[in-house]
């Protein structure tokens, strides 16, 4: 870790998983927002026991322009979870520009949240069966594909496609296309294997909405009776988020 480093502490609050972001100063000292304003304290203080993680980037600003751009929002109280966080403030100090990747997830998901009444009863039914289904109707190339993206999702990922999985009405493979692609969408301040990751993953995400797409009719059909709407509707968004997720984090974690 050195002077203008972007780095995040991984931590968890009922139950889900987030991360919280500082500016490391060079000195033993971190910048961030503290959830009511933006303070000065030790990196133990930032830390709280736990590990610290540096956020990669391609393109940035130079560290010294990074370091004062912290400096000069000390004391800002003007937190807001949504559009002011933590994490806001440490891209605005590495590149200039408002950003928190933690919020395009929420809002992403949400999004698709809202398109239809939920269908709780018929999620468990739905992931199952599309996915059984999918993988017995799609050529032996996206079958690996589907395998891995499945296999390697990470707890979120089956929380979003599951939450994603229990609507109705207007979920499809479109509406599942625009979740992964603001999920997963590219910046040319990521890094180089960020990038590429998120790439694989909605390369992934486009391949699985379609082929549960094609597993929605004869899963629905399988199942029969009111689930049936789940699993049909809810294809697309198992198949199309669980495998853009899971392959995204496999390529993260197969970093070379």
């Amino acid at each position: 870790m050195a002077n203008g480093d972007h780095i995040y502490v991984s931590l968890w609050t009922n139950g889900n998983p987030f991360t919280h972001h500082g500016i490391d100063c060079g000195d033993g000292t971190v910048i961030h927002y503290d959830g009511q304003r933006i303070c000065l304290v030790s990196k133990n203080a930032f830390a709280e026991g736990k590990t610290i993680h540096i956020k990669e980037y391609g393109k940035c600003d130079a560290d010294e322009i990074i370091v004062q751009r912290a400096k000069t929002r000390l004391r800002e109280d003007k937190y807001c979870p949504a559009s002011n966080n933590c994490e806001h403030f440490a891209f605005y100090c590495k590149t200039g520009k408002h950003k928190s990747d933690q919020v395009n997830k929420v809002a992403a998901v949400g999004g698709g949240v809202v398109a239809g009444g939920a269908i709780s009863f018929g999620t468990k039914v739905a992931i199952k069966a599309a996915v059984e289904t999918a993988k017995n109707s799609i050529n032996p190339i996206s079958k690996v594909l589907i395998n891995v993206g499945i296999k390697q999702a990470p707890t979120v990922a089956g929380r979003v496609a599951g939450g994603i999985a229990g609507v109705g009405g207007l979920v499809s493979g479109v509406a599942t296309d625009l979740v992964v692609s603001k999920v997963l969408e590219d910046d040319e301040n990521l890094s180089e294997h960020e990038r590429e990751a998120r790439k694989n993953g909605r390369d992934a995400g486009k391949i699985g909405a379609i082929a549960g797409g094609l597993a929605g009719g004869p899963a629905a059909a399988m199942v029969g009776g009111g689930a049936a709407i789940a699993v049909g509707v809810a294809a697309p968004a198992v198949l199309g988020i669980g495998v853009a997720l899971g392959v995204y984090h496999f390529g993260k974690k197969n970093k070379k």
